[in-house]
């Protein structure tokens, strides 16, 4: 349904609503980064190719979560990127930050080093419960999220939180090694609404 949702209204928003461990997995470099206003690395570093449909990213590494390219890419490194441009075409797979004269910090995520993923995030859209499991590295990528056990529903799956919460989440493997959904207070995973299953609240929280 959530898949559904975002299809349907994509030309309005483009959908935020991901689980950010499944798109952190995914990835191959995951980072927060500053997009800088148009030219400003202009004179230090050659500007690539930028193909037709396509808009080129001034970025500034902030913090690199994951990097399995073994980029090298260091805190305060600059580098140019590219990503299809959603601005004529909202349909578009590419990162939907717009151009700004003004530096936004963003969360980028990457397959290769040229190309920022669709799943780009201001910074400030980044929920407290994300930024410490980015930097503490608690996002379990053992863990199959489709198969993942919800203690309080005790189904196995992603859990039917609202699509507001669905970055307070996160699937990790238990004492006994078992994948299980844990979570900030205010979402799906807490106990209020599902009194025989109080006991699992104070493991299941962040």
């Amino acid at each position: 349904m959530l898949t559904l949702f975002c299809l349907l209204f994509i030309n309005i928003l483009t959908c935020k609503a991901y689980i950010t461990q499944q798109e952190f997995c995914k990835s191959n470099v995951v980072v927060r980064a500053v997009i800088l206003p148009k030219d400003s690395l202009l004179g230090q570093l050659t500007i690539p190719t930028v193909p037709r449909f396509y808009r080129l990213f001034e970025i500034k590494i902030l913090e690199v979560y994951k990097d399995d390219l073994s980029t090298g890419w260091d805190n305060n490194s600059v580098h140019y990127s590219i990503s299809k441009d959603t601005s004529s075409n909202p349909d578009a797979d590419g990162c939907d930050i717009p151009d700004s004269d003004n530096p936004t910090e963003a969360l980028l995520y990457f397959d290769s080093l040229n190309k920022v993923k669709r799943q780009c995030k201001v910074w400030t859209d980044v929920t407290s419960f994300e930024k410490k499991a980015l930097r503490k590295d608690l996002y379990d990528c053992t863990c199959d999220l489709d198969r993942c056990y919800d203690p309080i529903t005790r189904k196995n799956g992603k859990p039917d939180c609202d699509r507001k919460r669905m970055n307070m989440i996160r699937c990790t493997r238990g004492d006994d090694y078992k994948c299980v959904w844990k979570g900030a207070q205010k979402t799906c995973l807490a106990c209020n609404s599902y009194i025989p299953a109080k006991k699992h609240c104070a493991r299941m929280w962040f």
